[in-house]
């Protein structure tokens, strides 16, 4: 019975700017951290089932990382403490139970007290309601916020975008990337290249761009990544004589086919090591077929041995997103 009642949820997902354009431009920056949901739920339902199935999907963890990290830092506040300061964070969920109401519903706003903002009211008719629209489509919700999360970091990049790079890659390999300030190109061969940037510590956020003839079997996982460890085994050599990165094969693999600004890729995120040394880390790569039946690779890793990795990770991640087959390109 509970199973039939699920599968009738309508769920009402709307994309709204409340403020005109004029009125938006007035609006105050977002505040939180990168990563940060502030969550407005009664302290009951906190402590009940819906709570639990929020923290099920908001804190789940957060894959191909090699340590243990929530895929968002939540935050969950009562009706009350929900005052000025709270609502111009960057990520906020509002659920709340409404008798009125005849099915459950989520609502999507952008910018209403701040930008760029996003709000997700949850709202359905009783407790058990409000649980089950969770547990059923709490995915979309993160989809949302993550979406959100890396338009972000891409705007303030397009900001302060490298230029030269991205003209470069443009050439070599027919795709664009929005690659901020403070990345150099390190590796410039043939049919790769190195970008990287360094920050506090020993941090290295890296992007590889790498090609190579389609071949005639299936681009499995597998495939890939024995292909990732050949150009960094030729490429990217470790400190020590004998080493060079290469895929952790001991790692859990996650797989799946998107689109991306209309290409077809195939995201793959697992770990990478420095064979016969010590070092590694997460990276995420995507991969598609070009007009010129090319497999294009575009490759964002992180070292990051004193921190937590996510956001670092997040960051590269918006990079890879940027990708692009500009229009002449594609037309030729």
């Amino acid at each position: 019975m509970k199973k039939a009642f699920v599968s009738v949820i309508a769920i009402i997902i709307v994309f709204s700017s409340c403020k005109e354009k004029n009125s938006s431009a007035l609006l105050t920056n977002v505040t939180g951290k990168s990563g940060e949901v502030v969550l407005v739920i009664d302290p009951d339902h906190w402590s009940s089932e819906v709570g639990k199935e929020f923290r099920k999907k908001l804190s789940q963890e957060h894959p191909a990382l090699p340590q243990s990290e929530p895929m968002f830092d939540l935050v969950h506040i009562p009706y009350e403490a929900f005052t000025n300061i709270f609502k111009t964070h960057r990520n906020i969920i509002i659920a709340k139970v409404d008798n009125n109401l005849h099915e459950p519903k989520m609502i999507v706003q952008k910018d209403l007290w701040a930008k760029p903002q996003i709000i997700v009211s949850v709202m359905a008719q009783n407790d058990s309601a409000l649980a089950s629209v969770i547990r059923e489509k709490g995915d979309i919700l993160v989809d949302r916020i993550l979406k959100m999360e890396l338009e972000r970091y891409n705007k303030n990049y397009k900001k302060y975008e490298q230029m030269g790079i991205a003209d470069r890659l443009g050439q070599k390999f027919g795709v664009r990337l929005t690659i901020p300030k403070g990345y150099t190109l390190d590796v410039d061969t043939t049919d790769f290249v190195w970008i990287e940037s360094r920050g506090r510590g020993d941090v290295v956020q890296g992007i590889l761009v790498y090609s190579y003839d389609k071949p005639e079997v299936e681009l499995t996982s597998d495939y890939l990544f024995a292909k990732r460890t050949q150009f960094t085994k030729k490429f990217i050599p470790g400190p020590t004589e004998g080493s060079y990165m290469a895929v952790e094969t001991e790692a859990a693999t996650f797989r799946r086919e998107i689109e991306v600004n209309e290409i077809d890729v195939v995201e793959l995120r697992s770990l990478w090591k420095i064979e016969n040394d010590f070092m590694g880390g997460p990276f995420i790569s995507f991969s598609f077929i070009d007009k010129n039946n090319k497999v294009i690779n575009i490759d964002g890793f992180v070292f990051a041995p004193q921190f937590d990795k996510r956001d670092y990770l997040r960051q590269v991640e918006a990079i890879l997103n940027s990708v692009q087959i500009p229009v002449n390109e594609s037309a030729n």
